[in-house]
């Protein structure tokens, strides 16, 4: 499709069409849900000043735009194939907020108590964010990033490493959000909801190790072996992904923004130092090689 580069402009006028879609498309299924929201309890100075439609418009299409600039950023520089690049960044998005809506949040949702009817709605708010998303990175990668590369192989890490992150990244997440639970920093409902809350907690950290195995190939470019390489690509691709999405419930209910900034900080915070543990292995062992 492309034989050379593609402008600027082009690119510039592609992206804000898919943004300003992917928003509307967002929007129009939030609006289909099941269950209505009482916008009385969205009482946030930046909700009575603009209203709450202008400032879901808003988030979605920051939370968006940081989608696409991802894609550009890891695309431009990594030997990976479009569809590797959109489908990678596309899939960790999507299950990152279908997984993020099912966080027991009970207080800020239109139930009064978390039952089946709460992980459906949920659920649906998730894939209503998630699908946008998704087709997002495709379209993206796709219509924005040069096909005229071939490649034929990425770096991997192998079943075995995989399922030994995935087990480190999960333990080492559980423990970091039950200490916050516990000492305060983070305001949960785990004392009203304990199996819910905390089976919630374990699975996030499963994705989380899940995200970093999908997205490895798209991280080992470049100086990717210097020891605060994959942390810092780990933060910027998906942790300050997981902030901005955590943001929305700080922009429409009043004093929240600090405590939803604080549990995604930490969040990422915990994983930072868990990448930058595994990246220590990274630096002393040789990368795995796999085919596309």
């Amino acid at each position: 499709m492309k034989e050379k580069d593609l402008s600027s402009k082009r690119v510039i006028i592609i992206s804000t069409l898919a943004i300003l879609f992917s928003t509307f498309f967002a929007i129009i299924i939030h609006a289909m849900l099941p269950v209505s929201l009482d916008v009385k309890q969205f009482n946030s100075i930046w909700v009575k000043w603009f209203g709450f439609p202008v400032i879901s418009t808003f988030y979605f299409l920051f939370l968006f735009t940081h989608c696409v600039i991802m894609v550009r950023y890891i695309g431009l520089r990594v030997m990976a194939s479009q569809l590797q690049i959109g489908i990678r960044l596309g899939i960790v998005y999507a299950m990152m907020y279908i997984l993020g809506m099912q966080e027991v949040i009970v207080k800020y949702s239109p139930f009064s108590r978390w039952n089946l009817e709460f992980v459906k709605y949920q659920f649906l708010i998730g894939i209503g964010d998630g699908i946008p998303a998704l087709l997002l990175c495709l379209v993206i990668s796709y219509f924005t990033l040069n096909s005229h590369v071939q490649v034929k192989e990425i770096k991997t890490l192998g079943l075995i490493k995989s399922i030994k992150i995935i087990s480190i990244t999960a333990i080492a997440f559980f423990i970091g959000r039950v200490i916050f639970y516990q000492i305060g920093l983070i305001d949960s409902e785990c004392a009203k909801y304990p199996i819910p809350c905390y089976v919630w907690t374990a699975l996030f950290g499963i994705l989380m190790g899940c995200i970093y195995v999908i997205l490895y190939p798209l991280w080992s470019y470049g100086n990717a072996l210097k020891l605060w390489s994959l942390p810092l690509r780990f933060a910027l691709s998906v942790g300050l992904n997981w902030i901005i999405f955590n943001s929305f419930i700080g922009l429409i209910i009043k004093g929240t923004m600090f405590q939803m900034f604080l549990r995604s900080g930490l969040d990422i915070l915990v994983l930072f130092l868990i990448s930058m543990a595994l990246g220590i292995n990274e630096v002393s062992s040789p990368h795995m090689i796999s085919r596309i």
